[in-house]
C-alpha cells in the first residue's frame, strides 16, 4: 500500500472540491460537512504511515506533464527518508488538529468553509514534501501560501484578521522572489527541473553557468533558495507575518504555523542540501540568521500577554534552531528537531485553543485559575510546556540536545551561546504562560466561569501530549532514514546535563517570578530601555512599517508616473500623430474619379523613372 504514497494529496483535494460544492453553498455548520476532511486526511496518514515503512526503497513515480516538440516538463512524486518522514509529521497532526477543530469549530458560519481549506492546505503540503522536481514543488510553495492567506482571514469581517491575511501574503512574496529566481538559475543551468538530476550535476560538476565559477554561482542560488526559506519559516527579517497570522482560528495555527507550513522553509533547505553544503558562505549565512532568529524571538515571547502570540513567537525561535542546525550541516538533527516540534508546539496552540474556547480571552492576564478548572488542559499543556523547554525525558530534550552537541562538536561559539541562551529564554517565557494561566485565582469573569472542552476536542491534545511525550524515541529512526545519519552522535552527557540545568534555572526563576502574580515582574527588573526594546518587538515591525513600506510606496508612486506619464504618453502620442495625420490626408480621398486616374499615371511614370535610373 505504500506504494500508493503519491494519491494521498489527490483525495484530501478531492475532500476540499466534495465540501466546497455540496456543504459551503448551503452554510452547512453541522458535523457531517467535516466528514469528507476527516476521512481523506485520516487515509492520508495511512498511506503516510505505510509509506515509512517502504521509505528505503526510494519509490519514484513519474509522468509527463508538459511536451512541446522536445522539450517536456516531467511531474512526479519521490518517496525517500526526508518526503516519507514529512509526509507522516503533515498528515497526523493534520488529522489530530482536523478532529480538534470539529468541537473547536461548531456553530460558526464558516464551518464547511473552514474544512474545504483545511483539506486544500493539507494536499498542498502533502504535494510539496513528495514532489520530485523544482516546478511542482513551487506551486504546492505557492498553493500552500494562498490557503494560509486565506485561513489567516478566515474571519475576513474582522478588519486585524484581513489586514494580518495580506501582510502574510505580502510579507512572504519577498522571500518567494529569490526562490524564483533561483529556481530558474538552477534550472537553466541544470537543464532540468528534476531534483536528483540536478543533484547528480551538481556532484558531477557539469551545470552549463550562464556566467561565473560553480562555487560562486552554487553559493548564490542557495542564498536565493534560503531566502523562500526566510519568507516561508519566518526568520529574520521576514518573520513579522507569524505573530499577526494568529488572528485566524487557533486549530489553524497549531497546524500551519506551528507544524507544517512554516516547516516548509526548513524542509526546503533540507531537500536542497546538496547545494547549500559545498557552499560554505551560504551555509555561514543560514547559521547566524538562525541563530539570530532563535534568540530574537524568544526575547519577544517573554512580554507577550497573548497566548497565541507567545506560542508564535516561541515558534519563529525553535525554527530558528532548526534553521541553525542546517547551517552547522547536520540535517539530522534539524528534522529530528522539526519532527518533535511539530507535536509539541501543535499540541501547545490546541491547548491554547481550549483555553480560548473555555475562557473567550486571549489575554493571559485575565485568567488564572484554570487548574482546578480544565484539568486535561492544564496537563496536556506542561507536557507540551516541559518538553519545549527541553526537560528530560520528553522529546524536546533529545532534539534540542542534538543541535546543541552539533554546534559543540563544530566549535561555533556562537551557535552554542545562541543556542544555550535560547534554551534558558524558552523555560523561562513558557513557564511564565503556564504560570499565569493556569496557577493562582481567576483574575477575571472569564475564567470564573471557564470549564474543559469537551472529548472530541480533549482527545487529541491526550494523543498530541504522547507523541510530545515519547517523540525522543524516534532519533534513531529520522538517523536511518536520512542520508549519512550513521555519522552523528546522538547524546553527550555533559552537554545535556548542562542544557537541563540551564532550563530548570529557566523555569524556577519564572515560576518564583510569576507564582506571586502581580505587575510585570520583568518591567521591574530589567532597564527600562531594554524593557522598550523587546515592547516593540526590537523594532523590526517599525522599521518595516515606517521605513520599507515608505520605500515602497515612493518606488510604486515612481513607476505609476511612469506608466501614466511615459508609457501611456507614447501610446497617446502616438494615437495623436496618427489622427492629425490622416486629418491632413484626408483631401486625397476627395471621390472624383479623374483624381484618382492622374495619381495612379503619376504613380507609375514615377516607379518608372526610379527603375530606369537603375541601369544608368
Amino acid at each position: 500500500m505504500g506504494e500508493l504514497f503519491w494519491t494521498a494529496p489527490f483525495w484530501c483535494v478531492a475532500a476540499s472540491l466534495i465540501t466546497a460544492l455540496l456543504f459551503v453553498p448551503r452554510r452547512s455548520t453541522h458535523w457531517v460537512s467535516a466528514l469528507p476532511t476527516l476521512l481523506a486526511v485520516g487515509w492520508s496518514a495511512v498511506l503516510a504511515l505505510m509509506a515509512w515503512n517502504q521509505h528505503t526503497a526510494s519509490l519514484h513515480v513519474q509522468a509527463q506533464w508538459l511536451v512541446v516538440g522536445d522539450w517536456s516538463i516531467s511531474v512526479g512524486a519521490r518517496l525517500d527518508g526526508l518526503s516519507a518522514l514529512m509526509m507522516v509529521i503533515v498528515s497526523t497532526v493534520s488529522l489530530a488538529v482536523q478532529v480538534y477543530s470539529v468541537g473547536y469549530m461548531a456553530g460558526d458560519s464558516g464551518y464547511a468553509r473552514y474544512f474545504a481549506i483545511m483539506a486544500l492546505f493539507t494536499a498542498a503540503m502533502l504535494g510539496l514534501v513528495i514532489a520530485d522536481n523544482l516546478l511542482l514543488l513551487y506551486m504546492s510553495w505557492e498553493l500552500v501560501g494562498l490557503c494560509s492567506y486565506l485561513l489567516i482571514g478566515f474571519w475576513y469581517r474582522k478588519p486585524e484578521a484581513a489586514n494580518a491575511a495580506k501582510k502574510a501574503f505580502v510579507v512572504t512574496r519577498f522571500g518567494d522572489v529569490g526562490f524564483l529566481l533561483g529556481l530558474i538559475l538552477l534550472s537553466y543551468a541544470a537543464g532540468t527541473f528534476q531534483i536528483d538530476q540536478i543533484e547528480a550535476k551538481v556532484a558531477t560538476g557539469t551545470l552549463d553557468l550562464p556566467v561565473g565559477s560553480l562555487p560562486a554561482f552554487v553559493t548564490v542560488v542557495s542564498l536565493l533558495i534560503f531566502c523562500g526559506a526566510v519568507g516561508k519559516s519566518a526568520q529574520f527579517p521576514l518573520h513579522i507575518w507569524l505573530p499577526d497570522a494568529m488572528e485566524g482560528p487557533t486549530p489553524v495555527s497549531a497546524l500551519i504555523h506551528a507544524a507544517t507550513m512554516v516547516a516548509a522553509g526548513v524542509f526546503l533547505v533540507a531537500r536542497m542540501f546538496f547545494l547549500f553544503a559545498i557552499a560554505p558562505t551560504a551555509m555561514q549565512v543560514v547559521t547566524v540568521v538562525g541563530g539570530f532568529t532563535a534568540f530574537m524571538a524568544a526575547t519577544i515571547a517573554l512580554v507577550q500577554y497573548d497566548i497565541k502570540r507567545v506560542l508564535a513567537y516561541s515558534t519563529i525561535s525553535q525554527l530558528g534552531y532548526m534553521m541553525m542546525a542546517l547551517g552547522l550541516g547536520d540535517r539530522v538533527a534539524a528534522m529530528f528537531h522539526l519532527g518533535t516540534h511539530a507535536y509539541f508546539k501543535s499540541l501547545l496552540f490546541l491547548t491554547a485553543g481550549s483555553v480560548i474556547h473555555a475562557t473567550h480571552t486571549q489575554d493571559v492576564r485575565e485568567m488564572g485559575g484554570l487548574f482546578g478548572k480544565m484539568r486535561v488542559t492544564a496537563f496536556t499543556a506542561l507536557v507540551g510546556a516541559l518538553a519545549l523547554a527541553g526537560i528530560f525525558p520528553l522529546s524536546g530534550f533529545w532534539s534540542k540536545d542534538e543541535i546543541l552537541l552539533a554546534a559543540w562538536r563544530g566549535g561555533n561559539a556562537f551557535a552554542l551561546t545562541a543556542g544555550v541562551l535560547t534554551a534558558l529564554l524558552t523555560a523561562f517565557y513558557m513557564t511564565r504562560l503556564w504560570v499565569l494561566t493556569f496557577l493562582g485565582a481567576p483574575r477575571s469573569g472569564h475564567a470564573e466561569h471557564a470549564h474543559e472542552s469537551p472529548p472530541v476536542m480533549s482527545v487529541p491534545l491526550l494523543l498530541l501530549a504522547v507523541a510530545a511525550a515519547v517523540g525522543g524515541l524516534g532519533a534513531t529512526a529520522v538517523r536511518h532514514a536520512l542520508e549519512g545519519a550513521g555519522e552523528h552522535a546522538s547524546l553527550s552527557l555533559p552537554l545535556a546535563v548542562g542544557a537541563t540545568v540551564v532550563a530548570v534555572l529557566g523555569i524556577a526563576l519564572a515560576y518564583r517570578l510569576y507564582r506571586l502574580g502581580g505587575d510585570e515582574p520583568l518591567a521591574r527588573l530589567v532597564p527600562k530601555p531594554l524593557f522598550a526594546l523587546l515592547e516593540r518587538k526590537w523594532y523590526v515591525d517599525d522599521f518595516f512599517t515606517g521605513v520599507v513600506a515608505r520605500l515602497a510606496l515612493l518606488f510604486a508612486g515612481a513607476i505609476a508616473w511612469v506608466d501614466r506619464t511615459v508609457v501611456d504618453g507614447i501610446v497617446n502620442a502616438t494615437a495623436w500623430f496618427t489622427g492629425a495625420t490622416g486629418a491632413r490626408l484626408r483631401w486625397l480621398t476627395n471621390g472624383q474619379a479623374q483624381f484618382y486616374v492622374l495619381v495612379l499615371v503619376l504613380s507609375i511614370l514615377a516607379t518608372v523613372a526610379a527603375v530606369l535610373s537603375r541601369f544608368q
